[in-house]
């Protein structure tokens, strides 16, 4: 039940994220705006991936945790981008 509210949670802020967006990379060119633009929509999609699988308790039990560290990657490249990308 907490892994499927968790999921519907996590599905609204990518919607928002999606749609409005998050006020981070408007400005950046190139590959580092892409990511920016883009970057915090993709961990919360996968964040809701992960969350929706285990909901769902299908499925190998390795995918919600591969999932998961994905969305740690992904995460890790967007705050390096926004970090050390400079201006």
């Amino acid at each position: 039940m907490a892994a499927g509210l968790g999921a519907v949670a996590a599905a609204v802020v990518t919607v928002v994220f999606a749609t409005i967006g998050d006020g981070v990379g408007d400005e950046a060119p190139g590959l580092r705006g892409a990511v920016l633009e883009y970057g915090h929509t993709a961990v919360w999609g996968l964040l809701t991936a992960a969350l929706a699988v285990t909901a769902a308790d299908r499925g190998p039990r390795w995918l919600p945790r591969t999932i998961g560290y994905a969305s740690l990657a992904v995460y890790a490249g967007f705050l390096a981008a926004l970090v050390f990308g400079g201006k």
